[in-house]
C-alpha cells in the first residue's frame, strides 16, 4: 500500500510560533479535534513523526502473523518461524501437525526473548518479549565478537592440550551465535517498521542498518567456519599448529578494531597477515588440505569486514554534488 503525501505551508502565529494544518480525514479518522493533544517524535533523519496522544498511551501495535503449515514438518516449522521472527513480527500463530511442532521446544536456544503463550494440539502461539534498550545493535555485535573469539580460544587450548572437550565446545556454541545473528536481523526489520525505535537500538539513521548487519553476518559466517573446523579436526584427527590459531585470534581483533574505527594501522595489518597466509602456503597446497582451507576461508572473512567498514563509513557522509 502507497504512502499518501500531504502538503502543507508553513503559518506564522504570533511572535515565535509556526504552524501546520493537518489533513481533515486524517485528524478525523484518528479523533483528532480542537483542543486534542499530539505527541511529536524527532527521528535521528531530522523526520518528524506524528501520534495522537491515545496512540502513545496504549500498548505499541503489535505485528502479528499466522503461520498455516497443515502437512508442515519439523524443519518447515522451525524455518518458518525463524523468518517470520526475523521479519519483526511480534506475535506468531503457528498451525501444523503435532509431531512438527516439537520443533518450537528447539527454538529456545536459538531465539531470544520468545514465549509461548497458548498451545493446543494442532497450534501454538509465540510472543516475542524484548527490551529494545538492552539490546542495541552494538552490544548485540559486541556479544558476537566475543563468541567468535572464545571458539579460537578453545582451538588455542585444544592445540596445547589435545582434549576434542574444546572442540565439542566450538561446536556448541554455533546455536548461541545464530541467535545473537536472529536477533540483529530482527532488530534490522524492527527500524524499517517501527523507525521511532531507531534510537533505543542504538543506530543514528537507518542507512546504517546494512553496514551492521553485513557485520554482523560475516561474524555468523566465521563461526560457521570454526565449526567446520572443528567437525573436520575431531573426525580427522588432526593437529592443530598453534601459530595457525594465535594468527586467527590476531586477524579477528584487527577486524574488530577496524570495523569500530579504532587504529589506523589495524587495516594495513589485517591485508598484511591476510597476503602472508596465502603466498607463503601457495594456492595448490592450500585448496589441498581441508585445514588450511578453512582458517584460509577465515581469514578471508576477517578481512570482508573491513567492507562493512567502509559502506558505515559512506552512509555517516552526506552527499557531494
Amino acid at each position: 500500500m502507497s504512502s499518501r503525501v500531504y502538503i502543507r505551508r508553513v503559518q506564522s502565529v504570533g511572535y515565535s510560533t509556526l504552524s501546520v494544518s493537518l489533513p481533515k480525514k486524517w485528524a478525523q479518522k484518528r479523533g483528532i479535534g480542537k483542543g486534542a493533544r499530539l505527541v511529536i517524535y524527532e527521528l535521528p533523519d531530522g523526520a518528524l513523526l506524528l501520534r495522537s496522544e491515545h496512540d502513545v498511551s496504549t500498548p505499541s501495535v503489535r505485528w502479528k502473523v499466522h503461520l498455516n503449515l497443515p502437512d508442515g514438518t519439523m524443519a518447515e516449522v522451525e524455518r518458518g518461524i525463524i523468518a517470520l521472527y526475523e521479519a519483526g513480527y511480534d506475535v506468531i500463530v503457528v498451525s501444523a501437525p503435532a509431531d512438527a511442532l516439537r520443533a518450537v521446544s528447539r527454538l529456545w536456544r536459538r531465539l531470544s526473548g520468545v514465549e509461548v503463550i497458548e498451545e493446543g494440539e494442532n497450534y501454538v502461539t509465540l510472543e516475542a518479549v524484548l527490551d529494545h534498550s538492552s539490546l542495541s545493535f552494538g552490544k548485540i555485535l559486541d556479544r558476537m565478537a566475543t563468541l567468535v573469539r572464545l571458539s579460537l580460544e578453545d582451538f588455542i587450548r585444544y592445540a596445547g592440550e589435545g582434549d576434542t572437550l574444546y572442540l565439542a565446545r566450538v561446536i556448541e556454541r554455533d546455536d548461541e551465535l545464530d541467535k545473537f545473528y536472529f536477533l540483529l536481523v530482527r532488530h534490522s526489520s524492527v527500524c524499517f517498521r517501527k523507525p521511532h525505535l531507531l534510537r533505543e537500538l542504538g543506530i543514528n539513521d537507518s542507512a546504517e542498518v546494512l553496514p551492521f548487519l553485513y557485520y554482523g553476518k560475516t561474524l555468523e559466517r566465521m563461526g560457521d567456519t570454526l565449526v567446520q573446523l572443528a567437525m573436520y579436526v575431531r573426525e580427522n584427527r588432526r593437529d592443530l599448529n598453534r601459530d595457525l590459531t594465535t594468527t586467527m585470534v590476531e586477524a579477528l581483533d584487527l577486524s574488530i578494531r577496524s570495523f569500530k574505527g579504532t587504529g589506523f594501522e589495524a587495516p594495513r595489518r589485517l591485508m598484511s597477515i591476510h597476503r602472508d597466509f596465502f603466498e607463503q602456503r601457495g594456492s595448490s597446497s592450500i585448496l589441498a588440505d581441508p585445514l588450511l582451507s578453512l582458517v584460509g576461508n577465515f581469514l578471508s572473512l576477517c578481512l570482508d569486514v573491513l567492507d562493512s567498514r567502509v559502506e558505515l563509513e559512506a552512509v555517516k557522509r552526506p552527499l557531494v554534488d
